[in-house]
């Protein structure tokens, strides 16, 4: 197609990228405050603690992977439980 025949048309002045708003968009779900995390939270188990993250997760809209698990002497010391989409 040859710019004769094209609708679009560009234009190669300045461009003008001036919001109409500085205001920041509302959240796009409001979790109660027992399902927030916050530092320093221990639980009993790890099941206590996997359920946790995902009952948060869903809550405020997305979902949880383990990204990895220490281990000494076959026991687990740690796991990551992280954003599912964390890192793409």
């Amino acid at each position: 197609m040859d710019d004769s025949t094209s609708d679009c048309q560009l234009n190669q002045g300045k461009v003008d990228f001036e919001f109409e708003s500085n205001k920041v968009p509302e959240p796009l779900s409001v979790v109660d405050d027992q399902l927030i995390p916050k530092i320093g939270m221990t639980f009993k188990t790890l099941e206590d603690a996997a359920k946790f993250y995902k009952d948060y997760a869903k809550a405020a809209g997305f979902s949880t992977r383990v990204q990895s698990t220490n281990k000494k002497e076959n026991k687990i010391k740690n796991q990551l439980i992280t954003c599912s989409r964390e890192g793409k």
